[in-house]
């Protein structure tokens, strides 16, 4: 017997996402994601792949609302060459900058491609005119100038510090 008690207040963006797991849950070839906080309200994900990426950004809306939240629907593409040209892309951009450490590739559960860009753990420095520090510089991690700059960047890129500890090189590094 189900008691008033033990009974959650379910928020209906929640249930919404419930549903949609529930209809494609044990389809090989769409996952869908957890909801979780934007900006603006609520988003979450589905990934498919490309044949059934083609017909969901045909048929399913791209946002709900309820009441005054939204929920965006952020469809993805699993298309392997998708996430490899975007690596790719990184990786060339890259190429020969002495603040790169490596460049790691790892695929995901849901077959998704990721690319770890990881920078050197030095400061960078520069003139700025910045009134907290002694000298006026403007003192800072490579990551965190990349995560600023690529604001737009593509899913599936992420811009991290190797540790002070790894003077290794890529071939001698253990995996992560």
């Amino acid at each position: 017997m189900l008691n008033i008690n033990d009974l959650n207040i379910i928020a209906p963006w929640e249930t919404y996402n419930k549903k949609v797991k529930a209809l494609f849950e044990g389809d090989p070839d769409i996952r869908v994601g957890g909801v979780y906080q934007v900006d603006d309200g609520y988003a979450m994900d589905i990934r498919a792949s490309e044949e059934k990426y083609n017909i969901l950004a045909k048929v399913m809306p791209r946002s709900k609302t309820f009441g005054n939240v939204n929920l965006s629907i952020e469809l993805f593409c699993r298309n392997a060459n998708e996430g490899k040209r975007a690596i790719w892309e990184y990786k060339t951009l890259f190429s020969g900058n002495p603040a790169v450490k490596e460049i790691r590739e790892v695929e995901d559960a849901t077959g998704t491609m990721h690319a770890y860009i990881r920078f050197w753990p030095e400061v960078l420095q520069f003139p700025n005119d910045d009134t907290r520090d002694f000298r006026g510089l403007w003192s800072g991690l490579a990551q965190d100038i990349a995560r600023e700059i690529f604001e737009g960047e593509d899913r599936g890129i992420h811009f991290g510090t190797a540790g002070i500890d790894e003077n290794q090189t890529l071939e001698e590094d253990e995996e992560v």
